[in-house]
C-alpha cells in the first residue's frame, strides 16, 4: 500500500516550483557536511565511466575512486598536482532517467518527505555529476495514461527542465503510477548501451516487471533507485487520515495501533523487498533506497561504488 498523511503539501494540487531547481540540488550537494562525501561521488561516477581502450585522448586531474594504473606521473610531475590518462571512450556517455512521475510520487515517503521531491534530487544529483562531466542525459517520465520524453543533452538548462518536468508532473491529480509503462518505453527507444537510472517507489514485482529488468540489464548498466514509502502502521493519533493515494482508501485510526496489523504489513514487506533483492543482485544491479532527503547522497554514493567495483 503506498501512502501518504492528509497534509496540505499532499492533499493539495502542486503549483510550479520558483526558482530554479538545479540550483536547490547543487545547495543540498554543497553543504558542508557533505563536502567530502560529494567529492566521493563525483569521483565513483567518473570511475564508473572509465575507458580501457587503448587511444589516449587526454589528461584530467585525479579524483578520489580513479584507478592509481590510469596515474600519469611524469605529467604530474610536471604540473604539480595528480593526473590521470583519459582515453577517448572516456569522453562522452549517455544517462536515460526513467523517472515515475505518477500519483503514487505523490505520497509521504518513509521519513515524511515527499517522494516527488526525493525524485527530484537524485535525478539533479546524478544529472548534474553527468553534465560536468560532459555526458547527456535524457529523461523518460509518465504515469499509466502519459509518457513524455526528453532527448539527450549535455547542458545544465536541460537537465533544469527535466527536473521540472518531475516536480510539476507528480501530484495527487495525476493518473496512477506505472514503472513498467515507462521500462516498455526505454527498451522501445535506447538502441546504444546507457546508464540507466529507474527512479520510483517500492512496486510489487510481477512477471513483467522481472521481464524488463531482466532484459534492460542486459544490454545497459542499470542503478535502481527506490524511494521507500512511508509505513502506515508507524504513524501516531494526530498524524492525519492515513490513505491510499491508489484508490484514496482511508486507514481506520482504529487499525494503527493493530499488533496483528502490524506483524503481516512488517511479513509482507519484508518479502517483497527480498524477491526483488534477489532479482536485482542476481542481475547485477547496483541499488540505491532512500526514505529521506538526507539519505540520498550516501545511498547514490554506496549505489556508485558498488557499480564501480562490479565493473572491475
Amino acid at each position: 500500500m503506498r501512502v501518504g498523511t492528509d497534509a496540505i503539501t499532499v492533499t493539495q494540487p502542486v503549483s510550479p516550483v520558483t526558482g530554479s531547481l538545479l540550483t536547490r540540488v547543487k545547495s543540498r550537494l554543497y553543504l558542508r557536511s557533505r563536502r567530502k562525501a560529494t567529492h566521493l561521488l563525483d569521483g565513483h561516477y567518473a570511475s564508473i565511466h572509465r575507458g580501457r581502450s587503448l587511444d589516449f585522448d587526454d589528461l584530467r586531474e585525479y579524483v578520489p575512486g580513479d584507478a592509481v594504473a590510469d596515474i600519469d606521473w611524469k605529467a604530474s610531475a610536471r604540473a604539480q598536482t595528480t593526473l590521470i590518462r583519459r582515453w577517448a571512450d572516456e569522453r562522452r556517455h549517455r544517462v536515460m532517467f526513467i523517472v515515475d512521475t505518477g500519483r503514487n510520487m505523490a505520497a509521504h515517503s518513509l521519513g515524511g518527505d515527499l517522494k516527488r521531491d526525493i525524485a527530484v534530487t537524485v535525478t539533479g544529483t546524478l544529472g548534474y555529476l553527468a553534465v560536468r562531466h560532459g555526458d547527456e542525459v535524457g529523461l523518460i517520465a509518465g504515469d499509466s495514461s502519459t509518457v513524455r520524453a526528453r532527448p539527450f543533452r549535455s547542458s545544465e538548462a536541460a537537465l533544469e527542465r527535466m527536473l521540472r518536468d518531475i516536480h510539476d508532473d507528480s501530484s495527487l491529480q495525476s493518473p496512477v503510477s506505472s514503472t513498467e509503462a515507462l521500462l516498455d518505453r526505454a527498451r522501445a527507444t535506447l538502441r546504444h548501451r546507457s546508464l540507466v537510472v529507474v527512479v520510483t517507489d517500492e512496486i510489487d514485482l510481477s512477471e513483467r516487471l522481472e521481464a524488463q529488468i531482466v532484459a534492460l540489464s542486459a544490454q545497459h548498466e542499470l542503478v535502481w533507485v527506490e524511494v521507500l514509502d512511508a509505513d502506515p502502521t508507524a504513524m501516531v493519533q494526530g498524524q492525519g487520515r492515513v490513505f491510499d493515494v491508489d484508490g484514496e482508501w482511508q486507514m481506520p485510526s482504529m487499525l494503527r495501533d493493530n499488533s496483528r496489523l502490524r506483524r503481516e504489513f512488517a511479513e509482507q514487506y519484508a518479502t517483497r523487498r527480498e524477491r526483488m533483492r534477489e532479482l536485482l543482485e542476481h542481475r547485477g544491479v547496483s541499488v540505491a533506497r532512500i526514505g529521506r532527503h538526507e539519505d540520498a547522497v550516501p545511498q547514490l554514493l554506496r549505489a556508485l561504488k558498488a557499480r564501480q567495483h562490479a565493473r572491475r
